[in-house]
């Protein structure tokens, strides 16, 4: 293997080649380039030291923010700040033009300048504690060889026994302290090393950008965009370049819910958003002028709130919708005339009614003239969002009309700024406020047309957050960050795509690189395969905000740009003028010279591209993207984000009936994004329905024309109508209760005709008896398709006729994806009647389970033979045992199975650690591994399901650090604890909502009152029912340290156990691992202490008590528990479980060196007890102790140091 080489554009991520410079910033960059250039050539001659400041004062000229000059023995440095005080970022080795010998080459990789530069950074890492080089650079002004600092880690850094060589040197213990022996004797041959491991290295010529028929100097046009992206601080110095998608912008939030009349806090655990304490209301917020307004209306008090803020939520989202809409219109017409919401347009709230029912509602010739006349320019929508509402229209709401204008006080961290550069004070008009604070922002759709005098960019990707706050105020649900949604779509998009162009094509593709290979130059291979992606079917069953729709939809049309098959409306081959990527979870459109796309009315190839993307988006929304959610609010804002997507891509067309030129309208998407519980159904996926009336096809059809109508008349008539036949299906359904009245019917009639040949008697008893049971058979029917419980249900089996067959069969997804909602059953959330049905419906989850579970089996129906499922879930999935029949049935029913876990902390507003599992069925047999770590994915190892189906747990740390098979000679060796060696049981639970007798409150805000008084709690023994209570901070490793905590024991605890679980001799340990050298604590007791369920008590025991002490104490039961059951892989420490210390290995031993363990163990105990121990005898014991216990378990010497290195 040799050096990665990769070009100049390949060297930047895709954000930095995102960014586009205007001409003028192109030209003044140009120039400063030309200038240095032409006096490097000049000055080809002079010393090194003299062409380093020629440099030197270029990149000056390029980050003025930032100190650039030498420091120590580095040629020359950018500094991450603007003094020397700052740490070093980019380092420099510089050569000059004549000094070729030291100068690097592509092929003389291992150069003196290579040597040098591989000193510089370990110096800084390893003696300056220099945390923040981001690249390295060995140039001569014209040849650049750039390097990143991660490759560095990699090859150098890591290097240990190069580190160890290094630091030799420093201290003058190697053969010679010479730097020409540290480069040639040293490093060099490391340098090899890393050459033939595949570092990655970028190179580019200038000279190769210059203009060769020029007398003077001259940049390449086609070179100079990526030129300047290259010298720009956000790629030197890895600069943020757009506002994080993943990221909420806290001032712009704030202040839009102050307006609102709103604010964020905190309940519990969970942030929810509420109307404004009574001291900061503003009588013309919108929440307050709506409550006064239902005040009047006579609105029952306790509807009041909550109907103003759903109607303020409704209004603020037409609202910002339409800033995004008019930052189109500017940007489409070059023209800032196209602004109209601004205070001198809109002054009432009568004429905001009028622009959201008389202008967007309505197409152009149907507005009256007065409103054509000022609002002429702004499209008719075609959407469902400027449609009234059922409250709006409602005695329990009103009309935005209807609200009065008036002032309200500056938020106190406002985004107004007045003519004194200051933060604007006072009062001002509800309406000119809301404005100006939205104008405050650059609404500019695309990252590429970021305003830079503008506040923070408020793009779709961060509205999609914002939108998702203001509408889950109830719930505060969790937004999935964009780095998660854009790999997990873009992993899973790939996979799907290649599975269904090989079922489409009759092709064998394994990889996006072989459909390359299959479509070769062949524009009719680009059209099939084109036309099979159009066919995937991918849904979201737990959709939110339509997160995840929204990077799949990026992701396919950057697929299809990547496999060149992009074709626009008239299958006119686009791929030869536009490239396609994601970046920050957006899609970026640009030229073949990497300008980024920029739609001009009147230009025909641009007018071409933009209608080639728009209708590119809207199939795919319209044939390929589903979703459910069971909150209204977030199925709207699923729809609006999704209707915002199209809106990026809308372009102008000249209207038949009006003559002028108008923004094309967006479709009827909301068909495919329906409200409903996922989880429940009243028909299972099997059902069977008669087809012979042919409603099915009619039906298609219906759903067909909805999508493609403009038509606000047609389109309630055709809704009526698939409502219609959607209920005319439960008549049509074959189920097994209806199978079973059927037959049944049958041998009733059968048995009420009279023979002459039988007795009548006889048949009068069997027609009787059959009577009973089809009575029974129709109430069971019955039951099912009355039962109020699946009235918000999802009928999957009829909600979607784009996924079922021919024939009306449930065919299925082809990909279904989500972060499902993760609650827990016994958290009192479920009815019995729904835990039964989940029972019955799910069998593979316990009735303890955690609904992702329930969404994971819902997702074995839903998805087709040979699709599959990509979901982010808590990764207690990997080691709980009631998620084992789910591992069990991915690891043996899907055939390439991926397992992430996630070491970074996803979620900021959920202590939960999460993982990402993706499962696909007919590919090559194998599950792959992986890790994220620090932002970063990396697949850390490739194992068969096989041998994930013989372990209790999947552990990703164990196996890929390849200590596997020593966990499996742990427990060769051993037997488990529970049985063998003694029982464990939980302690007793204090408190719990309606337990104990007399039962503890049952009210949530009562309870949680109740709990904080800690009732049962004392100081000191109150009375013969208080007995000596135990915390898992008492419980140390060989000792307890009482804290003096009495409990009243007895029927009032939630759950108190059997007396005798505290009484007599046992062992206790607890629960929560610490993290040490050694995580577990387990000691010995006799006396009656009580104790919750942070520490198990081992009764009944069958060997030494201070045997299993010194065992269970030992750092090889550490060692293994931690691996066995992975809690590397977790942030949030967890508590080790009932079961999992039930398996805890206790190693095969003869009574003689069980009594010398338990000898070791006695001494330990006694040493621990005084208030004075010798540490130097406690850790003498722990190590005697802990290489007897490996030796039991027949470790060899390398086996050992595994466990001796082990630490927490």
């Amino acid at each position: 293997m040799a050096i990665k080489g990769i070009t100049l554009k390949e060297s930047m991520n895709r954000s930095v080649q995102a960014i586009m410079p205007l001409d003028e910033e192109k030209e003044v960059f140009s120039q400063k380039l030309v200038n240095y250039l032409t006096n490097l050539i000049r000055q080809e001659s002079e010393s090194e030291e003299h062409q380093k400041i020629l440099l030197k004062d270029f990149l000056e000229s390029l980050l003025p923010y930032n100190f650039i000059n030498t420091s120590s023995r580095i040629d020359l440095a950018i500094y991450n700040g603007k003094d020397s005080n700052s740490t070093l970022g980019v380092l420099f080795e510089c050569k000059s033009l004549t000094n070729k010998s030291e100068m690097m080459t592509t092929d003389r990789i291992n150069s003196k300048g290579f040597q040098e530069i591989v000193a510089y950074y370990l110096n800084e890492r390893l003696f300056e504690k220099n945390l923040e080089i981001k690249k390295c650079i060995i140039t001569n002004g014209f040849s650049w060889f750039v390097i990143e600092s991660k490759e560095f880690e990699k090859h150098f850094f890591k290097n240990k026994k190069l580190i160890d060589l290094v630091t030799k040197f420093k201290n003058n213990q190697l053969a010679s302290n010479k730097t020409e022996f540290l480069y040639s004797e040293v490093i060099a041959p490391e340098i090899d090393k890393a050459i033939e491991k595949g570092i990655v290295i970028a190179h580019f010529d200038l000279s190769q950008a210059l203009v060769k028929s020029s007398k003077t100097i001259e940049i390449k046009k086609n070179n100079l965009t990526q030129l300047y992206r290259f010298f720009t601080a956000e790629n030197l110095l890895n600069k943020e370049i757009f506002t994080d998608s993943n990221k909420l912008n806290k001032n712009f939030y704030d202040e839009l819910l102050y307006l609102m009349g709103l604010e964020e806090s905190k309940q519990g655990t969970t942030k929810i958003i509420s109307r404004l304490k009574p001291a900061k209301r503003q009588q013309y917020s919108f929440v307050e002028n709506i409550i006064e307004k239902l005040d009047m209306k006579d609105v029952p008090k306790d509807k009041q709130e909550e109907n103003a803020i759903q109607l303020t939520v409704v209004w603020m989202n037409r609202i910002l919708f339409l800033k995004l809409l008019e930052s189109q219109l500017v940007l489409f017409n070059s023209d800032e005339s196209y602004r109209f919401l601004t205070y001198d347009k809109l002054s009432s709230f009568e004429e905001i009614y009028s622009l959201f029912f008389g202008v967007l509602a309505r197409k152009v010739n149907d507005r009256n003239k007065r409103i054509q006349e000022k609002f002429g320019y702004i499209p008719y929508l075609n959407s469902s969002l400027f449609e009234e509402t059922q409250l709006e229209k409602s005695e329990y709401g009103i009309s935005i009309d209807r609200l009065p204008e008036g002032n309200i006080e500056i938020f106190s961290k406002t985004a107004l700024i007045g003519a004194d550069k200051k933060r604007k004070k006072g009062q001002i008009n509800i309406i000119e406020y809301l404005f100006d604070f939205l104008d405050s922002y650059d609404f500019s759709t695309s990252i590429s047309h970021h305003k830079k005098t503008k506040n923070d960019l408020i793009n779709a990707s961060v509205l999609g957050l914002i939108f998702e706050k203001i509408n889950g105020y109830r719930d505060g649900s969790f937004y999935t960050p964009g780095n998660i949604t854009m790999y997990m779509s873009r992993k899973a998009i790939r996979t799907a795509v290649v599975d269904k162009v090989n079922e489409a094509l009759g092709w064998n593709c394994e990889t996006i690189e072989d459909i390359k290979i299959g479509i070769g130059h062949s524009i009719e291979n680009a059209h099939k395969v084109n036309q099979a992606i159009d066919e995937l079917k991918v849904c979201d069953p737990a959709v939110g905000s339509g997160h995840f729709l929204v990077s799949v939809l990026n992701e396919i049309i950057a697929l299809k740009s990547d496999l060149n098959v992009l074709f626009d409306a008239e299958g006119k081959f686009i791929g030869n003028l536009i490239q396609c990527y994601v970046i920050n979870d957006e899609l970026v459109i640009q030229d073949m010279a990497g300008n980024n796309f920029v739609y001009q009315t009147g230009n025909q190839q641009s007018e071409q591209i933009q209608k080639a993307i728009f209708h590119q988006k809207r199939h795919i929304l319209e044939s390929s993207l589903f979703g459910v959610d069971i909150n209204p609010s977030s199925v709207n804002i699923c729809r609006l984000r999704l209707w915002i997507e199209l809106l990026k891509s809308s372009y102008y067309y000249k209207d038949e009936e009006s003559g002028v030129d108008t923004l094309t309208t967006l479709p009827n998407i909301d068909i495919n994004i329906k409200v409903g519980d996922s989880l429940l159904h009243k028909f299972d996926f099997d059902y069977e329905f008669d087809m012979r009336r042919n409603d099915f096809k009619e039906y298609l059809e219906l759903v067909r024309d909805y999508k493609k109508t403009n038509n606000k008349a047609t389109k309630g008539i055709i809704w009526d109508k698939i409502e219609k036949l959607k209920y005319s299906f439960d008549d049509l359904a074959s189920s097994p209760e209806l199978k079973k009245l059927t037959k049944l019917i049958s041998e009733r009639n059968k048995a009420g005709a009279i023979s002459l040949f039988d007795e009548e008697n006889k048949n009068s008893k069997e027609f009787e008896r059959l009577s009973k049971q089809l009575a029974q058979a129709e109430k069971e029917l019955d039951a099912r398709l009355k039962n109020p419980l699946y009235a918000g249900g999802m009928e999957w089996r009829m909600e979607f006729p784009e996924i079922l067959g021919e024939d009306g069969q449930f065919v299925g997804f082809d990909l279904v994806i989500g972060n499902p909602p993760y609650i827990f059953a016994q958290n009192n959330v479920f009815s019995d009647e729904m835990k039964s049905y989940y029972s019955r419906t799910y069998p593979l989850n316990n009735y303890q389970a955690n609904t992702f579970g329930l969404f994971l089996e819902l997702a074995f129906s839903l998805v087709r033979d040979g699709g599959g499922i990509s979901y982010i879930i808590p990764n207690s999935f990997f080691t709980i045992n009631q998620y084992k029949r789910l591992r069990h049935h991915i690891l043996k029913n899907y055939d390439e199975v991926t397992f992430i876990n996630s070491k970074d902390k996803i979620f900021d507003e959920a202590s939960i650690d999460v993982c990402i599992v993706d499962m696909f069925t007919k590919r090559p047999s194998k599950v792959t591994l992986g890790v994220i770590s620090g932002g970063e994915t990396n697949l850390v190892a490739e194992t068969k399901a096989e041998s994930l189906l013989s372990q209790d747990v999947i552990t990703i740390s164990s196996i890929s650090g390849g200590v596997s098979s020593l966990l499996l000679k742990i427990e060769k060796n051993s037997k488990v604890l529970e049985k063998n060696y003694g029982t464990v049981k939980d302690g007793l639970k204090a408190y719990e909502r309606g337990k104990g007798s007399p039962k503890q409150p049952e009210d949530k805000d009562e309870f949680k009152e109740f709990k904080a008084s800690k009732p049962f709690f004392s100081n000191q023994k109150d009375d013969e029912s208080y007995r000596m209570f135990l915390s898992g901070s008492d419980l140390q490793r060989y000792y307890l340290d009482w804290s003096g905590k009495f409990l009243s024991y007895g029927s009032h605890l939630a759950a108190p156990r059997d007396s005798k679980l505290f009484e007599g001799e046992r062992l206790l340990i607890a629960r929560i691992p610490v993290k040490s050298i050694y995580t577990f604590r387990a000691t010995y007791t006799n006396e009656n202490f009580v104790h919750e369920q942070s520490i198990e008590s081992i009764t009944n025991l069958k060997v030494s008590p201070l045997y299993l002490i010194g065992v269970l104490n030992s750092k090889i039961l550490s060692f293994y528990a931690i691996e066995k059951f992975d809690f590397l892989q977790r942030n949030t420490f967890p508590q080790m479980r009932l079961t999992q210390i039930k398996q805890f290995p206790i190693p095969n031993s003869t009574v003689d060196q069980q009594n010398e363990i338990a000898d070791l163990a006695k001494q330990l105990m006694k040493e621990m007890a005084k208030e004075e121990v010798d540490q130097d005898l406690v850790d003498s014991l722990n190590t005697e102790i802990d290489e007897l216990v490996m030796d039991l378990f027949g470790l060899n010497e390398e086996e050992k140091q595994t466990v001796r290195d082990f630490e927490l």
